[in-house]
């Protein structure tokens, strides 16, 4: 240290380095599977098929009443795709439920809850694709 520098002020000892650019971080896993559900929903649910076509959301038969479920197979009208797709949705969380039962092994009552849970959700979509199908046909 020179002579003259006053012995209360201490000179930083630093090093500065430069600065290191990466790559951004991978999305978390749970983000990239829920925008992979969605996609697969949408497209379970015959919504690729409304955007194509653009049928209109609700029609009117010949007395002027609202047809929410088109009567044939081969068209689809755009809230069809939205409750067919919201009805796989509840049904996969049913069978999700059924999955996450398993894990609580040690607690039997809280699995069957879940697993009684996950079979009421699981089989009213069932029943909901069943008469939705059934109407249409």
């Amino acid at each position: 240290m020179p002579v003259w520098w006053p012995r209360f002020i201490i000179k930083p000892r630093v090093r500065l380095s430069r600065p290191r650019f990466r790559m951004p971080a991978r999305p978390p896993d749970i983000v990239i599977f829920g925008a992979m559900f969605l996609a697969v929903l949408f497209i379970l649910g015959g919504n690729i098929y409304t955007l194509v076509k653009t049928p209109p959301a609700i029609a009117v038969d010949a007395s002027s009443n609202p047809i929410l479920i088109a009567p044939s197979i081969d068209v689809q009208l755009g809230l069809e795709g939205i409750v067919a797709s919201s009805v796989i949705f509840i049904g996969t969380v049913g069978v999700g439920l059924i999955y996450l039962a398993s894990k609580y092994v040690f607690q039997p009552g809280y699995a069957t809850r879940l697993m009684i849970l996950g079979a009421v959700l699981a089989g009213t979509a069932f029943l909901i694709i069943s008469y939705l199908y059934g109407l249409k046909t």
